[in-house]
């Protein structure tokens, strides 16, 4: 317990000579070294950036790797263009509906055991899909993307969480922020590049490219990857009142914080683990009493709530254009009056990979907003004052797909560079349930669209589903205006009705 001890103290110091007081939240466990907030630097490190890593190789790479080629690759699988996007809509109708199936896993479980199988599977589907490739056989290459959806869910829902396990509510910003852009960005990279590859060596080898990141991926999660879940006790949460207390106050916090920490008996005392023991695949505990069904009714209970409905929609919806969009694109432009070929394809999501960037100053944005606003109110805070900053999702919404409309609608050979820098994407901040609602919502409509939106462009034409996907946008953002009135009814309400209702309160 002495190195415990002498953690707690290190930090009491090092805040002092900052000049700062810093209160842990959440507080790590008194008892127990195995605590993931208490491992070692080195071992939290390691952890983090395996996770990191792994979401863009297992989450995101398999996605958008064969967007340029939709077009080409019809011709050399000799299927139609829905056929090519339901190479990947198929796989993210998996995901969608592994989503809540994994994050109930994880809770009740453990995330280690989910993240192993995700990282196998992952690879196992690359496997597949480089024995499909080689045949040109569709089905053989369907079959192995479907298998490396089943690695792509863990990775996606549940990095954020474990992050949240390993760190503090002070040190996970940047950790938190860098995971958020790149699975906002990176699938647009990863069509950059895709697309270089496909036209210079052959869809073949996108695959072959692919496996060794999986393969280091895998050994990654095997050996760098412990358990980060942990039955830590509640302890009673700290409001902000409570970090404003005075210097001799946290002293004497600290002294018997210290105290508490220095006293339990040595059967109390729990060791660590060894290095062999933290790599096991299962930790052989389980993390909850509550059921598989209870923890998947939790998920879907929310959906009752009027904000929940109205974030669902406004968020999923509009990621899934933005998405489905990549199933048209080179559709659109590889045909006259543009010609453009697989990498330039893969160059033209050189914008939406800017606009992305760019979106991540939307939360710092977002804070600033709110912040004026509740100065505005006298210094109190309402959760609807992160609404407002939509303004900007509308302004560039509209003008991003009604851009491509005119675009499309009046084509010349250049025109598709003022298409390309015209996307732009930003997500919203969920809990933990309406976040895997989100996912498997969105996922869902990947799959819908890649069913009938090749066929719609062939028809109509990409410029009428463009100004369909503007007017759809715009309508949903402007649902921002009743919950802002109406925001704080709301959340009265479900308070009302979770804090009387025995089902929901068990459930909620």
């Amino acid at each position: 317990m002495q190195q415990l001890y002498l953690f707690i103290v290190v930090t009491q110091l090092a805040n002092e000579w900052q000049g700062v007081e810093t209160i842990l939240i959440p507080q790590p466990s008194k008892d127990d070294l195995n605590d993931p907030l208490l491992w070692p630097r080195w071992q939290k490190e390691a952890a983090f950036y395996v996770i990191f890593v792994n979401a863009i190789v297992f989450a995101i790479l398999p996605g958008p790797i064969i967007a340029p080629a939709t077009f080409a690759l019809a011709p050399i699988l000799g299927v139609t263009l829905t056929q090519v996007a339901e190479l990947s809509g198929y796989q993210l109708l998996l995901v969608a509906a592994l989503g809540p199936l994994v994050s109930v896993l994880a809770q009740k479980y453990g995330k280690r055991p989910q993240f192993l199988f995700a990282s196998a599977a992952g690879t196992l589907g690359t496997i597949v899909c480089i024995i499909g490739s080689q045949q040109n056989n569709y089905h053989t290459l369907l079959a192995g993307r479907m298998v490396q959806g089943l690695g792509v869910t863990a990775w996606e829902s549940l990095s954020l969480a474990a992050v949240g396990d390993m760190f503090y509510l002070h040190e996970r910003g940047w950790r938190t922020a860098l995971i958020v852009c790149s699975l906002a960005c990176m699938a647009s990279m990863v069509s950059i590049i895709s697309g270089v590859m496909f036209q210079n060596h052959g869809y073949q080898n996108l695959f072959v490219a692919e496996l060794p990141f999986d393969i280091v991926g895998l050994l990654a999660t095997v050996f760098l990857l412990p358990e980060t879940q942990f039955l830590r006790a509640a302890t009673r949460p700290t409001d902000t009142a409570q970090s404003q207390t005075s210097a001799k106050e946290a002293e004497k916090s600290w002294d018997h914080q210290a105290e508490t920490v220095n006293s339990p008996s040595p059967a109390q005392q729990v060791p660590r683990k060894s290095y062999v023991q933290t790599i096991a695949p299962w930790a052989h505990t389980t993390y909850t009493t509550k059921s598989i069904p209870h923890l998947l009714s939790e998920i879907f209970i929310h959906l009752i709530n009027p904000a929940v409905f109205w974030i669902l929609m406004v968020s999923a919806v509009l990621v899934a254009f933005f998405v489905v969009s990549a199933y048209i694109l080179s559709q659109i432009w590889s045909v006259p009056p543009y010609n453009l070929n697989v990498a330039q394809n893969g160059y033209f999501w050189a914008g939406a990979f800017v606009g992305g960037i760019l979106a991540v100053s939307v939360g710092p944005i977002c804070d600033w907003s709110a912040r004026t606003l509740a100065r505005m109110n006298n210094g109190v805070y309402e959760a609807e004052f992160r609404i407002p900053v939509n303004i900007l999702g509308a302004l560039f919404c509209g003008l991003g797909w009604f851009l491509f409309m005119w675009v499309v609608d009046h084509p010349r050979p250049d025109g598709y560079f003022l298409g390309a820098f015209c996307h732009g994407d930003s997500f919203p901040r969920q809990s933990t349930e309406v976040f895997v609602l989100q996912m498997m919502l969105k996922n869902f409509l990947f799959y819908a669209f890649s069913t009938f939106i090749n066929t719609w462009a062939a028809e109509a034409g990409g410029g009428e589903v463009f100004k369909v996907f503007g007017i759809v946008s715009l309508v949903l953002i402007a649902l921002c205006i009743p919950m802002y009135v109406f925001g704080k009814i709301n959340r009265k309400l479900m308070y009302h009705l979770y804090s009387r209702s025995t089902i929901l309160k068990s459930l909620g």
